[in-house]
């Protein structure tokens, strides 16, 4: 009975593993303007990274253009984004750099973050936060881990975050993959 028992359980974990969405990166580099970095290879019949801009109000009273460089994976479960935006003055010290990904961290409901730590960017001194929490997009639940990396060059602040879904093969090797492919130029 006990072999019957294992055999049923090593069978069910093998189509676990047979249906779990492995996560592959694409082959190419993809190339923008200010930037080149390895994405994950988008799902079949979906578009590849998108851009997208939205003006950020700032405490001086003016507006900054955030540029936002998303793939979305495992029907949009995953996702993989690079952001940049120009702010003047802009401080680079860590507290500096804590405050920004606490911002961040204020998306998720219930965030439960590690430790903050130093950590690089696109070969740059920068901080790094993964955190667990929830996301409510329309009528669906997301329980997820969020990986972020943030740096500032010159007036820009550059911002990696990774989102990977409870449900899926998404992991920190996998951010960690994308974090240290990316190449600012």
């Amino acid at each position: 009975m006990r072999f019957v028992k294992l055999t049923l359980a090593f069978s069910m974990l093998a189509v676990a593993a047979c249906t779990a969405q492995n996560l592959v990166f694409a082959s190419a580099r993809y190339e923008a303007p200010e930037f080149s970095a390895l994405y994950p290879a988008p799902d079949k019949d979906k578009p590849g990274v998108t851009y997208s801009f939205n003006n950020v109000p700032l405490k001086t009273g003016d507006t900054a253009k955030m540029h936002n460089y998303t793939l979305s994976v495992h029907d949009d479960s995953d996702a993989f984004l690079l952001l940049y935006c120009d702010i003047p003055n802009m401080r680079n010290d860590t507290a500096a750099l804590d405050y920004m990904l606490d911002g961040a961290l204020g998306q998720l409901d219930n965030a439960k973050p590690s430790p903050k730590t130093d950590s690089t960017l696109s070969g740059r001194p920068a901080r790094a936060v993964s955190a667990t929490g929830t996301y409510v997009h329309g009528q669906t639940t997301f329980h997820i881990t969020s990986y972020e990396r943030i740096m500032v060059k010159g007036d820009r602040v550059w911002q990696a975050i990774v989102i990977c879904d409870a449900r899926t093969n998404c992991s920190e090797g996998d951010a960690d993959k994308f974090f240290n492919s990316i190449e600012i130029r």
